[in-house]
């Protein structure tokens, strides 16, 4: 859809943190109806950008226009105003709350100061008939933290579409206009994912401007309708989704062209690092046993609430197995916590990196050496320079953009996932847990951590990586495993491995 009026304009957009320009005079214009795919590397300004536009961060130059009026974006509370809505990749919930007290935060219908939760809740049911999430599922009174991570998404979506989101101003409408979803199906099924495109087809009929950020170049072609991409900062190119192809969009954003997206490099098998013998936790995983060998990657299929994360916390000593045996390069080993499996060299990328994988406070140097405190100090005190002399060069090799002092959470999510590789670089890790190693980085630094793998497994390092993407299994993986409820479905060797086989197991429906 065209429109001779845009609903947004930014333009020559600038902004620049300590030591590092985070954008450069870019330009973003969305057309009402429009879905337009915001493309790049980690690093590339994309979240920058988008912070600006919800109000977060301040420009430092630049003009935001809005219906071709100029406007000052000052807060969070004025973009809601105008009809701006974020969803990010990582979730805004109360947990203990329902699902129609999250929606309707702070605008509940009440009577005589108290909820009138049959009001509320048909709300609720209301708003799900109208957005087209009736079929979903959800009951508006399920407490959030009984529900997965697709159906909280769909809570955020509906949260951020609902009527009143935002008190309407004289600046503006608080209804949504435009609406920005960061990586939206990462940790979605395919049916979850048909239906967030059917929602954001109908959300576009009706006029709502989407930008939407993704690595994941088959989405880019399959909902987009416009596309912009940035590099480094700056504005590279914007076109309509017919004017370029897969290859070129790679060379836009990485500026060099990736002949092999999966540079698998076989490494001799070597020892037995890692050996799971009947592992059982009560209600998540039951009687899983596998080997995991030295120059081994081993992939871990299954659908979402297959068990593959809790099998990762129990290998990485965050959580307990209540039978079974765990055996580490032929040694019997019982983990009372992560500390217990760092010191037999295990060491675990998690799936949330954010709340598990690094300190937000805390600097890319700190963070890389936390695991490895009690070898680098000296009488209780960690040297700043050992610090550093042991961070630096892991940073340099993983291309972290970001200077060493430089606290965590003002990175990328992408460098953040650096920082969490590095520090396992930092130690004597030789089992390698990686849950969805790549989840949220664009397509070259999937790349460098495909490199990096290899790297490792040539240095006698066993690796397991979970994912949720097919493609990067067979790409990658040795042997897969597959999982379904909690079980081991299958194993696959990587000669007889297809996407078909490994889907049928996930569904359970072949053994």
């Amino acid at each position: 859809m065209t429109s001779a009026q845009p609903v947004l304009e930014m333009r020559r957009i600038a902004k620049a943190f300590p030591g590092v320009v985070a954008l450069d005079g870019v330009d973003l214009t969305l057309q009402p109806g429009d879905v337009h795919m915001l493309l790049g590397e980690n690093g590339a300004g994309k979240s920058t950008l988008m912070k600006i536009l919800s109000g977060a961060y301040r420009k430092d130059g630049g003009d935001i226009l809005i219906d071709g009026r100029a406007i000052e974006i000052d807060s969070p509370r004025g973009a809601l105003a105008r009809g701006i809505r974020v969803i990010y990749q990582e979730l805004n919930l109360v947990p203990h709350l329902s699902v129609a007290e999250n929606i309707f935060l702070g605008r509940e219908p009440a009577a005589w100061g108290v909820i009138d939760r049959k009001a509320l809740y048909a709300r609720t049911s209301a708003l799900f008939l109208d957005l087209g999430l009736d079929q979903v599922a959800i009951d508006p009174r399920a407490r959030v933290s009984s529900l997965g991570l697709a159906q909280r998404q769909t809570i955020e979506i509906a949260k951020a579409l609902s009527p009143g989101a935002a008190k309407a101003s004289a600046k503006g409408s608080s209804e949504a206009r435009i609406l920005v979803m960061d990586e939206p199906t990462s940790s979605l099924t395919s049916r979850e994912v048909t239906q967030l495109f059917a929602l954001i087809e109908r959300l576009a009929a009706r006029g709502v401007a989407i930008v939407y950020i993704t690595h994941r170049l088959d989405e880019v072609f399959r909902i987009g309708r416009r596309i912009t991409v940035l590099r480094d900062g700056r504005h590279v190119r914007t076109c309509s989704i017919g004017d370029v192809t897969v290859p070129e969009l790679v060379r836009l954003m990485a500026n060099r062209d990736l002949a092999e997206h999966f540079p698998k490099a076989p490494a001799p098998r070597g020892a037995e690092r890692l050996r799971a013998e009947h592992v059982s936790v009560a209600g998540k995983l039951f009687d899983i046993s596998f080997t995991l060998h030295g120059g081994e990657v081993l992939g871990i299929a299954g659908l979402v609430g297959a068990g593959r994360t809790e099998l990762a916390r129990v290998l990485a000593g965050a959580d307990q197995c209540d039978e079974g045996r765990i055996t580490v390069d032929g040694q019997a080993a019982r983990f009372r916590g992560p500390a217990d499996a760092i010191a037999r060299g295990i060491g675990l990328l998690p799936e949330d990196r954010k709340a598990q994988g690094f300190v937000a406070g805390l600097t890319v140097a700190r963070n890389i050496t936390l695991p490895h405190a009690g070898r680098l100090s000296r009488y209780g005190v960690l040297p700043r320079r050992s610090e550093s002399d042991v961070a630096r060069p892991i940073a340099e090799e993983l291309r972290v953009k970001a200077t060493a002092t430089q606290p965590v959470r003002l990175l990328s999510g992408g460098n953040q996932q650096k920082v969490v590789l590095g520090k396992w670089l930092a130690g004597d890790v030789r089992v390698f847990i990686f849950d969805e190693p790549t989840r949220g980085i664009d397509v070259a630094a999937k790349v460098e951590i495909y490199h990096l793998m290899n790297r490792l497994t040539a240095q006698g390092a066993g690796i397991i990586m979970i994912s949720s993407e097919l493609p990067e299994l067979l790409g990658m993986s040795d042997r897969i495993l597959v999982m379904h409820h909690g079980r081991l479905q299958a194993e696959f060797a990587r000669a007889d491995a297809t996407e078909e086989r490994v889907v049928s197991a996930a569904l359970g429906l072949a053994g």
